[in-house]
């Protein structure tokens, strides 16, 4: 959290947009989200600039008390995202109970496109996130075809080396004026 707020804070960040994962250990109490939100205070509009990913490696023991915590950021006006979708312990349960505006699907989805069964699965699922007004974005993608089969089911967004290798710091692509970007990278 306090690297990507200080990273925020720097020259010439004014259109980076960050994402923070944040473990369900850190939200079985208020510490975390006062915190956030008291280190966002000074700067308000960080917070639209801003994304908690609730990272799914464990289910959440207290869903209702975890939901009021997310809707508290969420009213602040910083987004909300499942990181992961697909892979850990409640997915479904997860979307259906907590105030998202995000599914990251996990990689390993990605990665299987080439399988009828999960594209089908990813479909559904596609289908399921338009009904409810949380968009979709694919973790790992790394070669045009499955960007191709993903962007055919209606996925929002998606994330990888296809686009960009990682890299420690945020970099901002600005395209150039009057040629078109291809591909959003950055």
């Amino acid at each position: 959290m306090e690297k990507s707020l200080r990273t925020l804070q720097k020259p010439g960040a004014g259109l980076v947009k960050l994402a923070i994962n944040v473990s369900g250990a850190s939200l079985v109490d208020d510490v975390y989200v006062e915190t956030l939100l008291k280190r966002t205070s000074i700067n308000p509009d960080d917070r639209r600039r801003l994304m908690v990913e609730v990272t799914e490696t464990a289910a959440l023991e207290d869903m209702d008390a975890v939901g009021a915590r997310l809707q508290r950021l969420r009213q602040a006006g910083i987004k909300l995202c499942i990181d992961d979708f697909g892979a850990g312990a409640a997915s479904y349960e997860y979307l259906r109970r907590l105030p998202v505006d995000v599914v990251k699907l996990d990689g390993c989805l990605t990665r299987s496109m080439d399988d009828e069964r999960t594209r089908t699965m990813v479909g559904h699922l596609v289908e399921l996130c338009r009904t409810l007004e949380v968009k979709i974005v694919a973790e790992q993608i790394e070669t045009q075809p499955i960007a191709d089969s993903l962007t055919a089911l209606g996925v929002d967004l998606g994330q990888g080396w296809l686009f960009a290798k990682a890299s420690a710091e945020p970099v901002t692509y600005i395209p150039e004026a009057g040629i078109p970007a291809v591909r959003r990278t950055g």
